[in-house]
């Protein structure tokens, strides 16, 4: 088994034009066309919060929300689906891959809200408890191996 995933794109194939591809599909299901214009936005690379105007910002992404809640099935994998696109379109940096990462953020943040009061203080003690079992298993380990090949 190998250590690196393969990646599903070709050498001909860009991830940030299939996922530009998938974004357009979308909208021209809701019936809005993203222009020329906006796509050369999107596609741009070094992602500036002012280079996108807020109208293309917030159509963007609710699309791009519809998108990653639809694609949430994990018996359907598409290894060419627009949430693996954005690990192989990463290095480049482009503005659908920071405005997808900011909606996939907002929608992990809405799914697990930060806990607060005693749940908070419950994990803690759990998390501490945990280790200090972890920690206790170790030294018995150690004795026991000494034990058993007559470390001294």
């Amino acid at each position: 088994m190998s250590w690196f995933s393969k990646s599903p794109f070709g050498h001909d194939e860009d991830p940030v034009e299939h996922m530009l591809a998938l974004l357009c599909n979308e909208a021209a299901k809701d019936g809005i066309h993203l222009t020329d214009e906006d796509r050369a936005i999107l596609a741009q690379e070094g992602f500036d919060q002012g280079a996108i105007p807020e109208d293309l910002r917030k159509r963007v992404k609710d699309l791009i929300a519809r998108i990653l809640i639809a694609e949430l099935d994990p018996f359907v994998r598409d290894p060419k689906s627009f949430t693996d696109s954005i690990q192989w379109a990463d290095p480049h940096y482009p503005n659908i891959v920071a405005l997808a990462e900011e909606v996939a953020t907002e929608l992990r943040a809405e799914a697990y809200p930060p806990l607060r009061g005693w749940a908070r203080v419950k994990d803690s003690v759990q998390l501490v408890g945990c280790g200090c079992v972890v920690v206790l298993l170790m030294f018995v380990a150690v004795i026991l191996a000494g034990y058993f090949f007559n470390w001294k």
